[in-house]
C-alpha cells in the first residue's frame, strides 16, 4: 500500500517535547484523582477504599520523577517505553481498586494508548493497545476466578457478571484500544505531514525571500517602491548608494525628498495607472554632471489593484559622456571632410591674391591709403592661410614619431616658457606641482608639447584680467594624469559639451582649432581628456596619458573619474 494511504511509523526517536508533555499530563491526571479522593473522604462518610489511591498516586509521582531524570540518561525510546509500561500498571491498579469490570477508570487505558501512539508511532500504538488489552483481560480473569480478591465495600454491592458478559466487556475494551491506536496514528501522521509541509513551505519561502533579496541587492540599478501617496516603502541597497542616502533618509520619506525626480515628474508618476513612464534628468546632489534615467511603473496587488509605484533608475553619467564623445567625433569628422574638400581650393587662389597684392603694393606710395589697404589684404591673407594650415593639420595630422619622452620635463619646459612669455599679464600667475619629477612615457615629443602649450594658453586666455593657472601631475598606476586648473569665468554644460568642436571657442588671436587639435592628439596617443567646469568656478582640464603610449591603452584600465584633489605649493612664476 502506498505511503499516502498507509501511514508509516515515524522515523527516529520520540521527540523530547512529547516525553515532557506525557510527564505533565500524568501529573495533572494523578493530582486531579488525588484531590478528588481527598474531597470525597472529607465530605462523605462512605467507607470507600481510598488508601490504595494514595499508593498509586505516589507510584505515579515516582514514575514521573524517574522519567524526568531519565531524559538525559536514557534514550528517548527507552524513556517512552518505561513511562508507557508504568502508566499501564498504574491504570490497571486504579481499575482494580475501583471493582474491575465495573470501574469507571477504564477510559484511562485510552490515554495510555494515545500516548504510546504519539510517542512510538502506529506500531508502538498497536503494541500499547495490545498490552492494555492483556493487562485488562488478565485483571478481569483473575478477579472473576477469585485468584485476586475484589476490593470489598460495605455500601456498594458487587455486581455478578456472567462469563459472556465478561468476555464481551474485555472484547469491547480491546476493540476500543485498537481503534484508538489506529485513529490517533492516522491523525498524528496527518499532523506530522502537515507540519512537514509547513516546514517545507517555510523553507521555500525563506529561500525565495533570500533569492529576492539577493537579486535586488545584486542589481546595478536602484529600485524604489512607493505607496499611492508617494511615500517610499522599500529601497534596495544600490538605491542607497546611487542616491547617497541612508535607509532612514529614504524609506518612509516622500519621493520629493529623495532628489531623484523633480515635482513635475512626481505629478506624472502619481497619475500613472497602466503604461510605464520613462524620463531622464540631472541629479544636483551628485553634481551637475550626474545624469539619471528613471522608469516608473504601477505596483499592483494579487487582485490587480494599483497599490503604489515602482521606480527603477540607473546612473547614466558615463553613458552620456560616451554619447557626448560620439557626437563630438561625428562633428569633427564632418568638419574634417568639409576641410579636406575646400582647403586646397582656397589655398591656391589665396596665395595668388596675396602675391598679386604684394606686387601692387610695391608700386603704391608709402603711407598712401592704397598702400594701407593693400597691407590689410596681405595680413588677412596670411591669417586665412594660417587657419587653413591648422585645418590641414587637424584633418591630416602628421605621422607620429613615438619615442620615450620625459613628460614631466616637457610640461615643465612649456610652463616655464609660458610664465616668461607675453601671454601673461601682470595679474597672472602660473604654479605647478609635478610628482614624480620625471615620468617617461611613449609619445610624440612635438605633439605632447603642443597639447600642453595649447591647454595652458587657453587657460590663461580664460582669465583676461588676472588669475592663477595651477598645474598638477600625478602618476597613478599605468597612467600619467595632468590637471590644469584656471580661475576664469567657467563654462555652462552646453559650452563644455562643445569645447573640443572646431571654432566652438576662439580667443583673440586664435583660430578656434587649438582645443580640437589637442583632443585629437590626446586620443591618438591612447589617452583621454576630461573637463570639469561650472559658471563662476573656473575650469579644470584633466589629461590622462598611458605610459605605454597608443599601443598600451588596451592593456590598462581608464583612470579614476575624479582628479586628484591634492594641491601642493609648486614652483611659481608670474
Amino acid at each position: 500500500m502506498s505511503d499516502v494511504l498507509e501511514p508509516r511509523a515515524p522515523a527516529g526517536s520520540p521527540r523530547p517535547e512529547l516525553l515532557r508533555g506525557l510527564l505533565v499530563l500524568r501529573v495533572v491526571i494523578v493530582s486531579t484523582l488525588l484531590l478528588s479522593a481527598l474531597l470525597i473522604q472529607l465530605t462523605f462518610s462512605l467507607a470507600l477504599p481510598l488508601s490504595p489511591v494514595y499508593y498509586l498516586a505516589a507510584l505515579a509521582y515516582g514514575l514521573s520523577i524517574g522519567a524526568l531524570l531519565g531524559l538525559t540518561r536514557l534514550s528517548p525510546t527507552a524513556n517512552a517505553i518505561l513511562q508507557i509500561l508504568g502508566d499501564l500498571g498504574i491504570v490497571t491498579g486504579l481499575v482494580y481498586i475501583s471493582r474491575g469490570p465495573e470501574s469507571g477508570f477504564t477510559f484511562l487505558y485510552l490515554a495510555v494508548v494515545t500516548s504510546g501512539t504519539l510517542l512510538l508511532g502506529r506500531r508502538g500504538g498497536l503494541v500499547t493497545a495490545g498490552l492494555a488489552s492483556v493487562f485488562y483481560a488478565v485483571l478481569v480473569h483473575l478477579m472473576s476466578t477469585g485468584a485476586v480478591p475484589a476490593v470489598e465495600s460495605d455500601e456498594l454491592a458487587p455486581r455478578v457478571w456472567s462469563a459472556g458478559q465478561l468476555v464481551g466487556n474485555v472484547a469491547m475494551n480491546a476493540g476500543a484500544f485498537a481503534a484508538t491506536a489506529l485513529l490517533v496514528s492516522a491523525a498524528s501522521e496527518k499532523l506530522r505531514r502537515a507540519e512537514a509541509d509547513v516546514e517545507r513551505r517555510k523553507t521555500e519561502i525563506a529561500r525565495l525571500q533570500a533569492l529576492h533579496s539577493s537579486v535586488l541587492a545584486s542589481m546595478s540599478s536602484g529600485v524604489l517602491t512607493t505607496d499611492l501617496d508617494g511615500v517610499v516603502t522599500f529601497a534596495n541597497p544600490p538605491a542607497f548608494d546611487l542616491l547617497l542616502k541612508g535607509r532612514d533618509e529614504l524609506v518612509g520619506q516622500h519621493l520629493s525628498k529623495t532628489g531623484l525626480v523633480d515635482p513635475e515628474s512626481i505629478a506624472r508618476i502619481a497619475a500613472l495607472e497602466s503604461d510605464a513612464l520613462r524620463f531622464e534628468g540631472n541629479r544636483t546632489a551628485l553634481g551637475p554632471d550626474a545624469y539619471f534615467g528613471v522608469t516608473a511603473t504601477p505596483l499592483r496587488d494579487e487582485h490587480g489593484r494599483v497599490t503604489g509605484r515602482i521606480l527603477i533608475f540607473q546612473n547614466l553619467t558615463e553613458l552620456k559622456k560616451l554619447e557626448s564623445e560620439v557626437r563630438l567625433k561625428e562633428k569633427l569628422a564632418a568638419v574634417g571632410e568639409l576641410t579636406a574638400a575646400i582647403a586646397h581650393e582656397i589655398r591656391n587662389p589665396l596665395a595668388s591674391i596675396s602675391g598679386s597684392v604684394q606686387v601692387l603694393s610695391s608700386s603704391a606710395a608709402p603711407g598712401s591709403a592704397e598702400r594701407r589697404l593693400m597691407d590689410v589684404v596681405v595680413q588677412e591673407s596670411h591669417r586665412l592661410s594660417s587657419i587653413l594650415e591648422d585645418f590641414l593639420k587637424y584633418v591630416r595630422p602628421r605621422e607620429q614619431a613615438i619615442e620615450a619622452v620625459d613628460g614631466a620635463a616637457a610640461l615643465r619646459d612649456v610652463l616655464s616658457l609660458l610664465a616668461h612669455s607675453d601671454e601673461l599679464g601682470a595679474g597672472h600667475a602660473v604654479s605647478w606641482d609635478l610628482e614624480p619629477e620625471s615620468v617617461v612615457l611613449q609619445a610624440d615629443p612635438g605633439q605632447l608639447r603642443q597639447v600642453f602649450w595649447n591647454l595652458s594658453r587657453n587657460a590663461v586666455a580664460a582669465m583676461p584680467g588676472e588669475g592663477r593657472l595651477s598645474v598638477e601631475a600625478r602618476l597613478e598606476g599605468p597612467w600619467w594624469i595632468v590637471t590644469m586648473r584656471d580661475e576664469g569665468r567657467g563654462m555652462t554644460p552646453e559650452e563644455r559639451d562643445r569645447l573640443f568642436a572646431p571654432f566652438a571657442h576662439s580667443f583673440p588671436g586664435g583660430t578656434g582649432l587649438g582645443l580640437a587639435i589637442v583632443h585629437r592628439i590626446v586620443e591618438e596617443h591612447g589617452g583621454s581628456i576630461r573637463v570639469e567646469s561650472a559658471p563662476g568656478r573656473g575650469t579644470a582640464v584633466v589629461v590622462s596619458l598611458p605610459l605605454d603610449g597608443p599601443r598600451g591603452r588596451s592593456a590598462v584600465r581608464e583612470p579614476a573619474a575624479e582628479p586628484s584633489s591634492r594641491a601642493r605649493a609648486g614652483t611659481e612664476a608670474a
